[in-house]
């Protein structure tokens, strides 16, 4: 009708023929458009959300699945879909023998009870046997590797640099407990006693900070693996445990999640998977660092660090070398799954925070561990050696000095 309206006397005077109630609903329209006019000249605009209103009502919104890492799994034993997050299990030897322990234990059982021919409960007893016999052969491997370090290289390292320190003191200094400079000038071990490693408390400390980093991420992927087992909703029935994605998952496996464990399954995969991997990293770590403290050279301590990082690596170098390929498959197939409320901008905010309060705790745990072994623990040479560090400084710089 708007476009009805005239624009000219002679366009005016055909809208003038129209019938009466088109013209008396033209006029209706531009008393409408006049109302509209006054109202927003003299009436306030609609108020809209500050920035703080608006954040608050972002933080109790239903993120998307994008945001959230969240997914809706059908699970069976509760006979409807629920939202929860997975979880990666560690491919290496300590993740094979957890996802045999729940995986396999669970698919035997689900065999047995159903009478499946013998050829395919075999091939699940093999997969059980070999994903926990890697474990036990890691276990074997890094507890008499770390036996051998400490008889035949930690013990021996310590009491060469203790006897090189030895014969330092008692040579150099004088009966007065100062260091005699004409002694020192005429000292012919002056170049092995400077290549202490603790006479350089910068290098010193870079060297066990890195030691402790590479540690620490091992520690924190245990107690990630501790997080997510515990977290996992308690089942009464071992065949609650799985929800695989193919509907005969019992029979042709494929993409399984952990979406439930029983109790006595749970405390299995904690003491049997957990426990022996946190104690291993923490002799691991005392003794790399009374290693470190007693190298009796710059290069040895780097040495001695790269060293240290393979016995760390034993459980992937034997889980990468020796398992199958369909059985690596198969366990990197298995995540855990923790069933969760739809995940809100609040709760994400929330785990962040958790999460940053967790690794501030983590260094400060670090930082008191390293301090306090190099002050208190350690027995391999005096904490302070800035006297010999002050001495050595020449002897450095000249050996430091090309030809």
């Amino acid at each position: 009708l708007k476009l009805m309206k005239p624009a000219s006397p002679i366009v005016g005077c055909c809208f003038a023929t129209m019938p009466l109630d088109i013209r008396t609903l033209g006029a209706t329209v531009e008393m409408a458009d006049a109302e509209v006019a006054r109202t927003s000249i003299f009436e306030a605009p609609t108020r809209h959300l500050s920035a703080g209103e608006s954040y608050a009502a972002t933080l109790v919104e239903e993120l998307d699945t994008d945001l959230t890492g969240q997914t809706k799994v059908w699970i069976p034993a509760l006979g409807r879909e629920v939202w929860g997050t997975e979880a990666d299990l560690d491919e290496n030897a300590y993740g094979a023998a957890a996802v045999a322990l729940i995986k396999d234990i669970t698919k035997l059982h689900y065999q047995i009870s159903n009478k499946v021919p013998w050829e395919a409960i075999s091939l699940t007893i093999v997969r059980l046997c070999f994903a926990l016999g890697i474990m036990v052969v890691n276990l074997l491997f890094q507890a008499t590797i770390l036996y051998y370090i400490y008889t035949f290289v930690v013990e021996p390292s310590v009491k060469n640099v203790q006897v090189m320190y030895a014969e330092f003191r008692a040579g150099i200094f004088d009966e007065h407990g100062n260091i005699d400079d004409e002694a020192w000038a005429n000292y012919e071990g002056k170049s092995e006693v400077c290549q202490i490693t603790m006479s350089n408390l910068n290098f010193y400390f870079g060297i066990l900070v890195l030691w402790s980093l590479l540690m620490m991420d091992e520690l924190r992927k245990c107690e990630r693996v501790v997080r997510d087992i515990a977290a996992i909703r308690h089942v009464d029935k071992l065949e609650d445990q799985l929800c695989y994605s193919h509907r005969n998952g019992y029979d042709v496996d494929g993409v399984c999640l952990v979406v439930g464990l029983t109790t006595p399954m749970k405390w299995t995969v904690l003491i049997t998977v957990c426990v022996p991997r946190a104690i291993i990293g923490l002799v691991l770590l005392f003794l790399g660092y009374q290693w470190l403290a007693s190298s009796a050279s710059f290069a040895d301590m780097t040495l001695n660090a790269m060293a240290l990082e393979f016995v760390k690596n034993i459980d992937e170098i034997l889980y990468d070398s020796v398992l199958p390929r369909q059985l690596k498959q198969d366990i990197a197939d298995t995540n855990v799954f923790k069933i969760e409320e739809r995940k809100t901008k609040k709760d994400l905010d929330a785990a962040e925070w958790k999460a940053y309060r967790r690794t501030g705790l983590w260094v400060i745990v670090m930082i008191v561990g390293l301090v306090g072994f190099s002050i208190c623990v350690q027995t391999v040479l005096p904490f302070d050696l800035t006297e010999l560090n002050n001495h050595c400084t020449a002897q450095r710089t000249d050996s430091q000095t090309p030809i």
